[in-house]
């Protein structure tokens, strides 16, 4: 790492890996938030287009934990370049079938299966690879910056894909495909990683996957914080699920076009990208990531608060209230993430790193899909406004909770370092 620091050709990899994963997320998010609109005009039916959307999502459930084992004993650039390229294929097909009208209703939820699958490796091996690219300082710059370009993602992607579609429903996947191709090429010009020492990769390969699982889990257990924040946000996510839709319900009521919506929901990725870039230097100035953690949380209670005090049925609530609640809540995100990010690369050993990064992603990316399912059944059940209250009630002791299991740095970093010697000695004792 000294030498990469003191050459400079860790910053030309970091500039590789980051702009090969912009410029693919904008084309990802731009195909993916078309697909269902491509689904609806091949059959006409919503229950199809919201199996495609569902396909897509499946991997995000079932694979961050096994994936995470697979990262952890692969060079991430080779991974990144295969799967990558995998993704070129899958959108280029997706293409040729439009154009020569072979595009099929069993076809397109295959794909949207097989690039969730791509979606959930690429992810875990960009964000694993960034503390091995990067020294320790520059870290929180670097995590900043990648929060940013997820959240700039979608803030692009989406309107982009509309555009794109628009204009002809080959586009937005023609798109792809191009994004895809330049990341390719992006990370075959990174440096390659340095290989792993021949003994731990030899241990490694000897154990069983399901051990090599339960120690990254078993890691993660013995790390109080980094556990309590991964449980709360997957929480809070299936909770904010609701406000996202109570959104879309109170600006249809009051006859809001759908470009206007559209720019409503954007509001959050808006925040999210503001926060991710002022992110570093409140880390900076207070240099303790679990304080930052737990005023995130009471961040977004206050926000949730405040929108459970306000009358729903007004044009005010829905054009000004909602969005800025909705952007507060991924700008205070995308500090907590930052934050969390940080954390993990500076107490996760690098062997581990994969592992516990899957786990993460298995509890948030499980609570998006299953959150939005749920919301309409409590919007149904209790109306806007108590749905909304709800939200708030459960937000605040998320809050209280936080509070009370993250540990001080002094018992944190006792923890840690049991946890180290743990894996130290091979998961034994």
């Amino acid at each position: 790492m000294a030498e990469l620091e003191r050459t400079g050709a860790w910053q030309r990899d970091f500039r590789l890996l980051w702009s090969g994963s912009a410029i693919s997320q904008l084309g990802s998010v731009s195909a993916t938030v078309t697909a269902p609109l491509l689904a609806l005009s091949l059959t006409g039916s919503p229950v199809f287009a919201g199996w495609v959307t569902a396909a897509g999502t499946l991997p995000r459930i079932l694979l961050h934990l096994p994936v995470g084992v697979l990262i952890d004993h692969s060079d991430r650039r080779r991974v990144l370049i295969v799967t990558m390229t995998a993704r070129l294929v899958l959108a280029a097909s997706v293409v040729a079938a439009m154009l020569t009208t072979e595009l099929t209703v069993f076809l397109l939820p295959a794909i949207a299966v097989l690039q969730g699958v791509c979606l959930v490796v690429c992810g875990t091996a960009e964000t694993t690879l960034i503390p091995r690219l990067v020294p320790g300082e520059r870290l929180p710059g670097a995590m900043a910056r990648n929060e940013g370009r997820v959240h700039g993602a979608g803030l692009l992607g989406r309107p982009l894909g509309g555009l794109l579609y628009d204009l002809h429903h080959a586009l937005p996947f023609l798109m792809e495909t191009l994004t895809s191709c330049l990341s390719v090429v992006a990370f075959a010009k990174m440096r390659k990683e340095p290989a792993e020492p021949a003994g731990r990769r030899q241990a490694l390969r000897m154990a069983g996957r399901a051990q090599e699982l339960r120690a990254g889990l078993r890691f993660l257990g013995e790390d109080r914080l980094l556990l309590s924040v991964l449980v709360v946000c997957a929480l809070a996510n299936f909770c904010f699920q609701t406000l996202g839709l109570v959104l879309v319900m109170v600006a249809h009521q009051q006859q809001l076009s759908m470009f206007v919506i559209g720019c409503l929901i954007a509001a959050s990725g808006f925040g999210g990208v503001v926060g991710a870039f002022t992110a570093p230097r409140l880390l900076r100035r207070q240099k303790d990531q679990r304080k930052m953690i737990v005023q995130s949380v009471w961040s977004w209670m206050a926000l949730s608060l405040v929108l459970a005090l306000m009358e729903p049925g007004t044009l005010f609530y829905a054009v000004f209230a909602l969005p800025l609640v909705w952007g507060g809540i991924g700008f205070t995100g995308a500090h907590l993430n930052v934050a969390l990010a940080l954390y993990q690369a500076e107490r996760v050993p690098q062997h581990l790193y994969g592992r516990v990064t899957g786990a993460g992603r298995f509890l948030s990316g499980s609570a998006v899909p299953l959150g939005a399912l749920a919301s309409g059944y409590v919007i149904a059940e209790l109306g806007t406004q108590d749905a909304v209250i709800l939200v708030a009630v459960v937000v605040a002791a998320l809050a209280v909770a936080i509070t009370i299991m993250a540990p001080r740095p002094v018992e944190r970093c006792t923890r840690v370092r049991a946890a180290l010697a743990w894996v130290a000695r091979g998961g034994r004792g």
